[in-house]
């Protein structure tokens, strides 16, 4: 408008016409806008939302912090290796065959995608633990 006030219009949908009418009943209710999605800004907009409380990086629950502890214990490299294409023999080589083997980018993602939870015990904690057991069981 001439003196910089925004006007914004509403499309209602004619199957909520009456709902909108006993709402806005006059001209000059009042009422409220809410951004949908937090830090959402159209494109090219002149005046862009703030963003404000952006996601936080998804943070690693106990199946990556199971995982973080195999990856530096050399036991688990040890069992890795009974795989010759597993071989490894540091923390870093462990995680990078555990993340090869899931089908991640980050063991965080192992607390947060379920296919890769499911291949995480699948391929690495069931069969690590019944190597382990195995280990026990010859060692008494």
């Amino acid at each position: 408008m001439a003196d910089g006030t925004l006007r914004i219009s509403f499309d209602i949908e004619p199957t909520h016409a009456q709902d909108a009418f006993r709402l806005f009943a006059s001209p000059g209710t009042p009422a409220a806008i809410a951004a949908l999605q937090v830090g959402y800004a159209a494109a090219g907009s002149v005046m862009e939302a703030p963003i404000v409380n952006l996601p936080e990086k998804p943070k690693g629950g106990a199946l990556s912090k199971q995982a973080g502890v195999w990856c530096n214990d050399p036991e688990f490299w040890a069992w890795l290796e009974t795989d010759p294409r597993n071989a490894c023999s540091s923390a870093e080589g462990a995680a990078a065959c555990l993340r090869d083997i899931c089908e991640i980018h980050s063991r965080v993602v192992l607390d947060h995608d379920v296919l890769a939870a499911e291949r995480f015990n699948r391929l690495i904690r069931g069969p690590y633990m019944k190597y382990m057991m195995t280990r026990v069981a010859l060692n008494n």
